[in-house]
């Protein structure tokens, strides 16, 4: 039977729309292929240009423009990425000045910057159409004729320059924007958002520059703020009347104190998900939130207290140092969370010896009633606890019923040997997780004897405020171990356990 062309036959909207997900080098491919198909890119109007543009290519960009200014095409969505050369400054006028012609509405241009910036063109900041702006590499200066944007609702500027006196003009005159971007920028010694953006819900401050001294917000809607710099260089941090806020990430920030934490959580009751990063100044944290579901604290070196009175917390997580320069891995930490709450510890010790494993433990101990551990460590050897010391402490997380365990270089110990100290820091899991990655993660699955057997229980576990494993154990399911390790592993559990049924072995 002859074959028919049946995509050629769809509505010519659903072509182009094909069409859009595609770089314009490969739609235009597709434009030979039937008349319908030609049509659809006649009109498309969301132009992907993608990285793949040079100086010679540069004209076909300018002619397929001008094209559509030619058939008074509204371009929707214009998009590239440019290494930097000279005359890519001229091309950019130009692409500008027919962009905002045909009523551009997404726009997001990035050019690869060596040592200077390109000037933006002053025309882009006449485009009332405009919806979306994405620029990098650029030097942004307020034009002489003030800032005409009356539709635009996300900015995204990445490694660029721009003037005090735009970024102001922006957050004073744009009041549908909604989303504000600023990653590794340059220019403004600081922003300040007074009321003026009633639609704000997310502002990103990334990478920001040394000179950049302050933030001032006040926005009743923002629901995302993430703050970052360089060297703890941003001192002053003003977050009022955000009583909306949820996502809050502020990472290496000099302005994070004890104080200025105190006074900020009663203003921001709606708050989800909060992340401290490489805040030095921090010494307590203190939390009291039915809404806050993840907290995240990490390399705030000087703190010495948590206190989460958190009873909806889902999530958390924190490192565990060890060296010369720690008093304690973990600061007293005192918590009231979810019985669903899921923990996740970086181990990152720099001597392993008997006091480290001494604090590891006590530091475990204090997620013993957690619904699923996760630890993150270098080497197996951070976590194969020496059997001497196991004799004179107590099992740490001897509530727990999941333990998984990220070891990121190839182990030291033996399998057999990671097991059995896992099952002590855990001696009544249900699930243990560990390897070098998903691909590599092995796992074993536990299954004990029923509660009603308690007329058998040893004496051991009688006075324990667990179950040992070696006397309830009935069934184990081990997955992704080689054949030598399932061998050991055997062997292992055939010698410590009593009643074990059943071993059921499932290789890679």
């Amino acid at each position: 039977m002859e074959g028919t062309d049946q995509i050629s036959e769809l509505p010519v909207s659903i072509l182009e729309h094909i069409q859009s997900l595609l770089v314009v080098k490969d739609a235009l491919n597709t434009s030979t292929l039937s008349k319908a198909w030609n049509s659809a890119w006649a009109s498309l109007s969301c132009l992907n240009f993608g990285n793949d543009i040079f100086s010679k290519s540069k004209n076909i960009v300018t002619r397929i423009l001008a094209d559509r200014q030619k058939q008074n095409i509204s371009i929707q969505r214009f998009m590239v990425k440019l290494p930097y050369a000279s005359l890519t400054s001229n091309y950019v006028d130009n692409w500008i000045n027919i962009l905002v012609a045909c009523n551009i509405k997404e726009l997001s241009i990035e050019v690869e910057r060596t040592h200077t910036y390109i000037k933006l063109p002053e025309a882009i900041f006449a485009s009332k159409a405009l919806n979306v702006l994405r620029l990098g590499g650029f030097e942004l200066e307020l034009p002489s004729d003030g800032i005409k944007f009356s539709s635009l609702r996300e900015l995204y500027l990445a490694d660029s320059f721009l003037d005090e006196q735009l970024l102001q003009a922006l957050c004073a005159s744009c009041s549908d924007l909604e989303v504000l971007s600023l990653s590794g920028f340059h220019g403004p010694i600081s922003l300040q958002v007074a009321g003026t953006l009633p639609k704000l819900r997310a502002v990103y401050l990334e990478d920001c520059p040394d000179q950049f001294q302050m933030v001032d917000i006040a926005a009743p809607n923002l629901k995302d703020l993430e703050i970052s710099s360089f060297c703890e260089d941003l001192h002053v941090i003003k977050i009022t009347a955000c009583k909306s806020l949820k996502h809050l990430e502020l990472l290496t920030v000099e302005a994070v104190t004890d104080q200025w934490l105190e006074e900020l959580l009663p203003n921001i009751p709606n708050l989800e998900i909060f992340h401290l990063s490489c805040c030095s100044s921090l010494k307590t944290v203190n939390i009291s939130s039915d809404r806050l579901k993840y907290f995240q604290v990490t390399a705030c070196n000087n703190l010495i207290e948590v206190d989460l009175d958190t009873p909806n917390l889902l999530g958390f997580l924190s490192d565990v140092r060890y060296g010369e320069d720690t008093v304690d891995p973990l600061p007293a930490f005192n918590l009231k969370a979810s019985n669903l709450l899921e923990a996740c510890l970086c181990l990152i010790p720099e001597t392993l010896d008997n006091p480290w494993y001494s604090k590891l433990i006590k530091s475990l101990g204090k997620f013993n009633n957690c619904n699923a551990i996760t630890l993150c460590c270098e080497n197996d050897m951070e976590i194969v606890i020496p059997k001497d010391m196991r004799e004179n402490l107590l099992p740490p997380l001897y509530d727990a019923k999941c333990l998984r365990v990220t070891i990121m270089n190839p182990l030291n110990h033996l399998v057999v040997d990671v097991v059995d100290s896992l099952l002590w820091i855990s001696p009544q899991l249900d699930s243990l997780y560990f390897g070098c990655g998903t691909e590599d993660l092995k796992t074993l699955k536990f299954t004990y004897r029923d509660a009603a057997d308690d007329e058998d229980e040893k004496p051991c576990c009688a006075l324990l405020p667990w179950k040992c494993w070696r006397h309830e154990l009935k069934k184990v399911k081990l997955n992704n171990f080689i054949c030598m390790e399932l061998q050991e592993l055997r062997n292992y559990l055939l010698t410590n356990t009593d009643i074990l049924e059943e071993i059921i072995e499932i290789p890679p």
